[in-house]
């Protein structure tokens, strides 16, 4: 560009016969060039925004800060915009883009974010951009694809809600979908088991999952557990909203959990993954299986080795080699400390029996609580957590691995622990007195049982904890370790879920 003013060159503008959005937000944004000098002086590329409007929101930027934004006057680029259909909208032709929902869904949440920043500096642009959108939502609607506008809506309404936009956007994919990470903020540090500085914590712009900005080295990892709870000689007490929470339900729902959903009765092999203690590992030999745990931490499984049960300390891969199948593997609140969730999850089929169950439990990242207390809730207990799920998140894994799902569930069994956990913050280090500290502690847990309960109810995808259970296929001719399987769970709604199964 020799003309030392021009900032950029693009391809010629976008026709706008209704001129919904001025230039620069109806250029081609692609085969752009574009001056250093200029991007460094403007700030660069926003990397929260996705395709079409990162370049559109920079050229703007260019524009305020001096530079001229030159359009050719022909394209030098055949560019196609998606699969094109003429649809009829209030009695006139229009063309509907034919996005696919994911890009539409992320389109949307880019819109959204710039209605925020746009809103009362430049409110003609912010109406404008609306506008846009909800035109191309009308021709979608028109065109008969109605998830793409569904999803054009709820990435407009994320992004929108979105408080604190994010700085930047992470420089890895999310680890259950490989959608992008977009929405950072700052969480807080656990306070109650505490090493470890919290990271920056993003959320997939597709699935919704809630990921570190970073995968930390194993050795690192290995000191946020050198003085874990789960080290602890003597095996932890039901707390005591556990014991006195009245309602029979969720005494049902806590024993399902405990039990990960097997049937009274029912005996085999059982391999429980990230063991802790190994206190359920007892339970489960004491009712007739055969049981042998896992967990990376060497000081995990004290009280199941201390009975003789075999707890290895390697990846669960390794265990291939190594075990006969079994008929029910569990991981309680150990998906979100995985780097690689779907690698995880992986190995564990491979180690299924046919007709063998997985069976996961995780906090959930689109839950009430998360919502509500955001980098404060309890759930995200930083620097641990690496990939906190959400419903989506382990419906699309489903989809990867050889097994049939036959649950999948929000459930508000845990709100004492988790919303209560978040409350706790309020009053911890404000209370001297141990037993005043007490009896403000289980007015917290209570609290959180309830407001959680009663958030499920309005929406039951809103549940502190995310359950999901996938039986592998029965091969022909081979039948498994376990006795005769009773009848697995039908698709339907229970009181702890979603998307839930209830006992045929």
């Amino acid at each position: 560009m020799e003309t030392p003013n021009v900032g950029a060159v693009i391809q010629p503008a976008r026709p706008d016969r209704i001129r919904l959005v001025s230039f620069p937000w109806n250029t081609v944004a692609s085969g752009s060039l574009y001056r250093v000098e200029a991007l460094l002086q403007c700030g660069g590329f926003d990397e929260r925004l996705f395709v079409d409007e990162v370049d559109h929101e920079v050229l703007s930027r260019l524009i305020s800060s001096g530079w001229e934004v030159k359009s050719l006057d022909t394209p030098t680029i055949d560019h196609r915009v998606g699969f094109p259909r003429k649809v009829r909208l209030l009695g006139r032709e229009a063309w509907a883009l034919g996005h696919s929902a994911e890009r539409q869904r992320l389109r949307g949440y880019s819109t959204g974010l710039l209605l925020r920043r746009y809103l009362r500096r430049a409110p003609t642009i912010a109406i404008q951009l609306l506008l846009r959108e909800a035109l191309l939502g009308l021709k979608d609607v028109a065109a008969g694809d109605r998830s793409s506008a569904r999803a054009l809506v709820g990435g407009l309404a994320r992004g929108a809600a979105t408080g604190h936009p994010p700085a930047e956007a992470a420089r890895r994919a999310c680890p259950y979908c490989g959608g992008p990470l977009l929405g950072r903020f700052g969480a807080v540090a656990d306070w109650r088991f505490g090493t470890g500085v919290a990271g920056d914590v993003y959320r997939c712009g597709t699935c919704g999952a809630l990921a570190a900005g970073r995968v930390p080295s194993p050795d690192e990892v290995a000191s946020w557990y050198a003085d874990y709870y789960t080290h602890s000689v003597a095996p932890r007490g039901d707390r005591p909203w556990s014991r006195l929470w009245p309602t029979p339900r969720r005494r049902r729902e806590l024993e399902r959990l405990r039990w990960y959903f097997a049937h009274p009765g029912r005996q085999g092999r059982f391999l429980e993954v990230g063991t802790g203690s190994g206190e359920r590992l007892v339970q489960f030999a004491e009712a007739g299986w055969t049981v042998v745990g896992q967990d990376l931490d060497p000081k995990a499984g004290h009280v199941a080795r201390g009975r003789g049960i075999t707890v290895h300390h390697c990846p669960v891969e390794q265990l291939v080699a190594q075990e006969r199948p079994f008929d029910l593997i569990g991981l309680s609140h150990v998906l979100e400390h995985a780097t690689d969730p779907v690698a995880l999850l992986d190995a564990c089929a491979a180690l299924l029996a046919p007709g063998g169950r997985l069976c996961v439990v995780s906090p959930n990242a689109d839950s009430f609580g998360r919502l509500v207390f955001g980098r404060w809730w309890y759930g995200l207990e930083q620097p641990r957590h690496l990939a906190i799920p959400t419903l989506e998140s382990l419906a699309r894994i489903t989809s990867q691995l050889d097994l049939e799902p036959t649950y999948l569930a929000s459930a508000a069994t845990n709100g004492a622990v988790i919303l209560g956990g978040s409350l706790d913050r309020v009053i911890d280090g404000r209370l001297a007195n141990p037993r005043v500290l007490g009896g403000a502690r289980f007015v917290m847990h209570s609290l959180g049982q309830a407001v959680g309960r009663g958030a499920t109810l309005i929406d039951r995808r809103r549940g502190e904890e995310v359950v999901w259970v996938g039986r592998r296929r029965d091969a022909p001719g081979r039948t498994g370790s376990a006795a005769p399987r009773p009848a697995e769970p039908r698709i339907a709604d229970t009181e702890v879920g979603a998307v839930a199964v209830a006992p045929s």
